[in-house]
């Protein structure tokens, strides 16, 4: 027998409880909405402001429609993987909201699976990773340690419809109790519902998924198989050269030739640049504005299929005979040069500007290249950095980031707001520096008849009502985000060569524009003759001072 004094002592351990499928799901939906939807319960309470009834109703509809997702893709088995997935989904998406006031949508779906690993860096800092594996990863793992009574698996047949129909009972139950005010928040609150955490990304990743995995890409109908030089354009006695600078997230409330307090752009005030003063995007994020910019579409017509399925700005300049070139240094031509082809650019191009990452002075060998070998007329269209943050101190040079102190990192909650700003403002010089040089680099040339045009791709948010950052849904997007610079410059050669009247360009950069104008004032700019370009929104057509070859 063994003495009672050698016994092994027993470890202690904690049973594990035992729960029901339902009670699970309870659980789980009502930390959801306690814990991860804080964003969803402050709209609440401002749609509905005067009836706590009615905004604990609106909360008893979401928490249903909660448990409907977990009974509807967790059945059985799938309840706690499922479940573990929409918690860090939750997690995340609350974690951006509550740090950047950024909504997931489609648009937002279609930028995260298109970003590059270096931008997704920048956004997964320390406190995002930190958070998010507080109030997701974590209670995620928990869900694991309850076991959970099973129904057999015929049961399902009738215990998986029953808990979809109480659910979608109890949701719309609860809105029914007064569906005229109800109806009437949801109809025009969309941010509420674009609030609620899991089930705003889950649709908008089906959605996403839907149109770009639903099926085959459409074949893009030809357009502009007509281009041809006009007059101006086929008398030029040397080959023109427009470099299209594309902006990335400049916004013009701090541009310095849009009347900001700052002079961010001291180097384009001292060239002679025809600024837009008053130029708005298509969208709020880089993969909706920019299709859309190099479409012939408006914005009010504009979609993801509509873009795809006709060829763009660039397949007219192509056929109008001119060379086409693409060089990024950002996410990607977003399939506008599809038919064109695009490069990155690296390290090896210019590696004085790629200390860490490469600021956009990285194309001004590129441009002199061109500018030195060029023989026919040609549009090169360079992708900036610009001023994309959350990382805003790497998109500059240290030795041009004059106003101090700076924010030094991408994590925003260990800033100040002026930090923040200065940094931000730094990386708008920094674009200035890199057009004056690519202006004078131009300007300097007896080779080539030269032009440029920079606009950015969308603003952004600097903290205005707790927002940072950029791709707030349009219908709800701040100024900030849809404000954007729009600069044109002309060399004095170009202007007499293409017959253009500056003067009255400068009186049209008076006006009220948009991205909507940008495919047909290139052509108009450049003196291509098609079909495809409508005067109306050709910023350039009344200032030829010699007609047009039709």
């Amino acid at each position: 027998m063994t003495d009672p004094a050698t016994k092994p002592a027993a470890h202690w351990r904690l049973a594990r409880p035992t729960l029901g499928h339902t009670t699970l799901n309870l659980i789980i939906a009502s930390y959801i909405m306690a814990v991860l939807n804080t964003g969803f319960w402050a709209r609440v309470v401002d749609a509905l402001p005067d009836s706590r009834l009615q905004q604990g109703l609106m909360g008893v509809a979401f928490w249903a429609l909660t448990i409907l997702f977990l009974e509807l893709l967790g059945p059985w088995r799938l309840q706690k993987p499922v479940a573990a997935v929409l918690l860090i989904i939750a997690a995340s998406a609350q974690y951006y909201e509550r740090t950047f006031g950024v909504l997931i949508d489609r648009d937002m779906v279609r930028n995260i699976f298109e970003t590059t690993v270096t931008e997704s860096r920048h956004l997964m800092t320390g406190g995002a990773l930190a958070q998010i594996a507080l109030t997701g990863v974590l209670p995620a793992l928990l869900i694991f340690w309850p076991k959970v009574r099973r129904p057999k698996v015929w049961h399902l047949i009738w215990r998986w419809p029953l808990g979809i129909t109480v659910s979608l009972a109890l949701l719309i139950g609860a809105l029914g109790v007064d569906y005229k005010a109800f109806s009437a928040v949801l109809r025009e609150r969309h941010d509420l519902s674009s609030a609620y955490q899991p089930g705003a990304s889950v649709v908008a990743a089906v959605r996403f998924a839907r149109e770009e995995w639903g099926g085959p890409d459409p074949i893009a109908r030809p357009l502009g198989r007509d281009a041809h030089p006009g007059q101006a354009l086929a008398g030029a006695k040397q080959p023109v050269l427009l470099v299209v600078f594309v902006g990335e997230t400049a916004r013009a409330q701090n541009f310095g030739l849009d009347g900001y307090e700052r002079d961010t752009t001291p180097g384009l005030r001292a060239r002679n640049v025809i600024n837009f003063s008053d130029a708005s995007s298509c969208g709020t994020s880089t993969a909706v504005s920019l299709p859309c910019m190099f479409s012939r579409l408006p914005q009010a017509d504009y979609s993801r299929s509509a873009f795809l399925a006709e060829e763009n700005l660039l397949d007219v300049l192509d056929h109008a005979g001119f060379a086409v070139e693409w060089f990024d240094n950002n996410t990607g031509d977003q399939r506008i040069a599809t038919r064109t082809g695009w490069q990155r650019v690296d390290a090896a191009l210019n590696p004085d500007a790629c200390s860490v990452e490469c600021t956009d002075e990285v194309f001004l060998p590129l441009i002199q290249d061109r500018l030195d070998t060029i023989t026919q007329n040609t549009v090169l269209v360079l992708h900036m950095i610009g001023s994309h943050g959350p990382a805003y101190h790497l998109r500059v040079a240290p030795e041009r980031a004059l106003f101090q102190p700076a924010c030094e990192t991408a994590q925003f909650s260990d800033c100040t707001p002026e930090q923040i700003v200065n940094a931000y403002d730094n990386t708008i010089l920094e674009t200035d520096f890199v057009l004056s040089q690519a202006i004078d680099m131009m300007a300097a040339s007896d080779r080539v008849l030269p032009a440029m045009l920079y606009m950015s791709d969308h603003g952004e948010s600097l903290g205005e009502n707790g927002l940072y950052l950029h791709a707030a849904p349009r219908f709800m997007a701040p100024a900030v985000q849809t404000r954007v610079p729009f600069v044109m410059w002309l060399d004095d050669d170009f202007a007499a060569a293409l017959a253009m009247d500056e003067t009255c360009l400068a009186d049209a950069a008076n006006q009220s524009v948009s991205q909507d104008n940008f495919f047909h004032s290139v052509l108009g700019l450049l003196d291509i003759t098609t079909a495809a370009r409508s005067e109306s929104l050709n910023l350039t057509y009344d200032c030829r001072t010699r007609p047009v070859q039709s």
